[in-house]
């Protein structure tokens, strides 16, 4: 053992073998793809101050994704579309309880076997005291609310019109009893609380207070509120038996049915103790409409690469999740989640698109969700087969919306600029070079009462790290409550409810998440510098300290927008150990578990591919520290024990508790190089620029993030001389020992 500040480090390493492979489902012959959109935005029966605006946004995404679907092999047909909605045009109706029971009814009897059901809700969800008592283990039932939902004055009858969970899981048994396999978006939170610290102005919780849902007279309404208090503060909520997540709604996908039912994937926002917002997004794009934050996130997710697993799908959420810098929520994926999306073949997926051009100006039918943005370069190819080598002109990307994007030929790469004249009439148009963001938007603390002398101090003091051009980290300064993807505070250290008794009454610089909330359970607690006004160099050197780290900690989680390995090349699995236990359980891409101290994690890999492979293992702590733990180079596939490595890599302590981050990094070991070793990353301070810096490799793009030279790092994707390299993401969250 290798005792270091924040975890404890585990070594020693033998080989291993890696068994077993993924089944997926093919395409089936005569298959009909169906889709239910539920958007709940008005509740004429509650206080305006719950209404929505995003759920309609949603389910207009979602509608256009599944009509159009370029480049996956699968898209539904109008006439097998319901959405309903308030105010969308082309609804079929209200989404009340009614609508909606009656068109998942309408669904279980049109559906065949092999059918595919898409089902999205999008909305308000909440909970009530379970209508059937020992029916649920926390004592609360989670519902849905629809647009008629009314208030709670009959305990025996529930919330009116509320859709509860046993009754989405009983509609859709019926569904799946006739064979077609269902995956349903939950995009509504329960009853989830948080301490938000910092001001945020364009985020809106999708939560519903309990008292607002309750009715009759005042002692009704005080008894009714009690009585859900009473059972929130005794139950064991949001965790199964094992003090794991479990999902909102109790929907049972197994794997032990018959096999002639459907099978069942669900995506959950948040769990029953947390909320999911609703924002403008893309971030950073002028007057954008209001999306729910997992929905858009899904959705640019599949845009970007629509033949993934379910699973896939869910740790690539996860993943942005984390360059987001989002700690919460913390969505939910449970079912069969190896299988593939949409139940479609296996295939190689190519973000190209076909080129139109009409009234002198060219589209391509691809945008946002594809990560493409102003400036993104595309090559132009005669066909859909042709390669990259053989790109007749480039365009450059003018104007982007979430699923179409203005094209104008430009030079580049030594090509001159097409006229829109000579680009053929079947012409594709393929991403041909891939940009990674890694500026960091800040958000400035608001003014405090009582505090203003420290918050103009602190506010001094980032305009001037802002202004050095070679500073370790790029920020972006923008007023509080705007967009953003860390939120600084000026509180006294004791100002939070739940801080530890210790803390004193002093003035602190804290440094939140994008949502600004503060999660103080479980031992959670952000990073925080405690001010001492007549001490500005100080302040500012521990600033800069702890920009530096988050600057990392976040290029890291970007860079794996840019990973061009495929498993089949490279497996990596890390794997947990619990204290007192001798096996291990392998760590679900898709899932977020909950560890404590002693418990550990170690990690398999194996490179399958014809070339070496190097792999780094970093640690990002909960405060955004980095440590670094593996640097190894794996052999290329041939039976060699160096192309394998089974390491034991840290047990966890109780030194810090939070959100945080195992990371692996491969890289494609260039022939004679040198292995690559990350350690210039971990937070002890980066090495004065002994590192080229520049080029297209993956390689480079890491570097960018230690040395920080631009805000962005671009990589030729045509360039197969540059090597590979990928950046796999396993989040977790370490908790108290109880």
């Amino acid at each position: 053992m290798i005792s270091l500040t924040r975890r404890t480090l585990l070594v020693g390493a033998s080989a291993l073998t890696l068994a077993g492979t993924l089944s997926f489902r093919s395409l089936a012959a005569g298959r009909t793809y169906h889709a239910l959109l539920v958007a709940c935005t008005d509740y004429p029966n509650l206080p305006k101050k719950t209404w929505l605006v995003g759920p309609n946004n949603d389910a207009n995404l979602v509608r256009e994704y599944l009509l159009k679907n370029t480049p996956a092999p699968v898209a539904f047909a109008p006439q097998n579309i319901m959405l309903l909605a308030k105010d969308v045009e082309g609804a079929n109706g209200l989404p009340t309880h009614a609508a909606i029971k009656a068109a998942l009814a309408d669904l279980a009897a049109r559906v065949e076997r092999d059918d595919f059901v898409y089902l999205h809700l999008s909305g308000h969800g909440a909970q009530q005291p379970a209508m059937v008592k020992g029916d649920e283990t926390d004592g609360l039932d989670e519902i849905f609310l629809p647009f008629d939902i009314d208030k709670w004055i009959n305990r025996d009858a529930g919330v009116p019109n509320a859709l509860i969970d046993n009754e989405i899981g009983a509609a859709l048994d019926a569904i799946r009893d006739k064979g077609a396999f269902v995956w349903v978006v939950f995009d509504c939170c329960h009853s989830g609380t948080a301490t938000r610290a910092a001001e945020v102005d364009d985020e809106l919780e999708r939560k519903v207070e309990f008292a607002d849902l309750v009715g009759g007279g005042e002692a009704d309404r005080t008894a009714a509120v009690k009585l859900y208090d009473d059972i929130t503060a005794t139950a064991s909520r949001a965790l199964d038996e094992n003090g794991q997540r479990k999902p909102a709604f109790n929907l049972t996908p197994t794997g032990g049915e018959a096999i002639t039912k459907g099978k069942l994937v669900a995506f959950y926002a948040a769990q029953t103790v947390e909320t999911t917002p609703e924002m403008p997004l893309p971030k950073g794009t002028a007057d954008a409409p209001r999306f729910g934050l997992f929905t858009f996130t899904i959705l640019s997710k599949l845009a970007q690469n629509p033949n993934v697993t379910y699973r896939q799908l869910g740790q690539a959420v996860l993943q942005q999740y984390s360059a987001d810098s989002r700690t919460r929520p913390t969505p939910l994926f449970e079912g069969e989640l190896d299988a593939r999306i949409f139940g479609t073949d296996k295939t190689d997926a190519v973000m190209q698109w076909p080129v139109v051009v009409k009234d002198d100006a060219a589209t391509i039918g691809a945008g946002l969700l594809q990560r493409l943005t102003p400036g993104s370069k595309l090559a132009i190819l005669p066909s859909a087969l042709s390669q990259l080598s053989d790109a007749l002109g480039y365009v450059e990307v003018q104007s982007a919306k979430n699923l179409e994007s203005r094209i104008k030929p430009v030079e580049f790469d030594g090509k001159p600029a097409l006229k829109l004249a000579d680009i053929p009439a079947n012409a594709y148009a393929r991403l041909a070079e891939l940009a990674v963001d890694y500026r960091l938007v800040v958000a400035r603390p608001a003014a405090t009462g009582g505090l203003d002398k420290e918050t103009a101090l602190v506010n001094s003091v980032l305009d001037e790290l802002a202004a050095k051009e070679k500073s370790g980290f790029h920020v972006e300064l923008v007023d509080p409550g705007k967009s953003a993807d860390l939120r600084l505070a000026v509180l006294r250290e004791n100002a939070i409810a739940g801080t530890a008794a210790d803390a004193a009454d002093k003035p602190a610089l804290w440094f939140l998440p994008a949502s600004g909330d503060v999660t103080l359970t479980d031992g959670g607690r952000p990073p925080l510098i405690i001010i001492h006004p007549d001490e500005r160099a100080k302040l500012a050197e521990a600033t800069v300290k702890n920009l530096t780290t988050i600057f990392r900690a976040t290029g890291l989680s970007r860079l794996a927008a840019a990973s061009d390995y495929r498993p089949e090349e490279v497996s990596v699995e890390f794997q947990i150990r619990r204290r007192d236990v001798d096996t291990l359980e392998p760590l679900q891409a898709s899932t977020v578990p909950r560890v404590s101290p002693g418990d550990e994690v170690h990690i398999r890999a194996r490179n399958d591919s014809d070339k070496y492979v190097d792999i780094n293992v970093l640690y990002v702590g909960s405060d955004y520290s980095i440590t670094h733990i593996v640097a190894e180079r794996l052999a290329p596939a041939n039976g060699s024990p160096d192309a394998r490595l089974k390491v034991g890599l840290l047990a966890f302590t109780d030194t810090s508790f939070g959100m945080e981050r195992m990371i692996a990094v491969l890289t494609e070991a260039p022939p004679q190089s040198e292995k690559e070793d990350l350690g210039f990353l971990a937070q002890d301070g980066v090495p004065s620029a002994t590192r080229a810096v520049g080029g297209s490799g993956f390689s480079d793009m890491l570097t960018d993030i230690g040395m920080a030279p631009a805000t962005r790092s671009v990589m030729k994707l045509a360039d197969k001389s540059a090597p590979k390299g990928a950046v796999m993401i396993f989040p977790m969250e370490t908790v108290p020992r109880t």
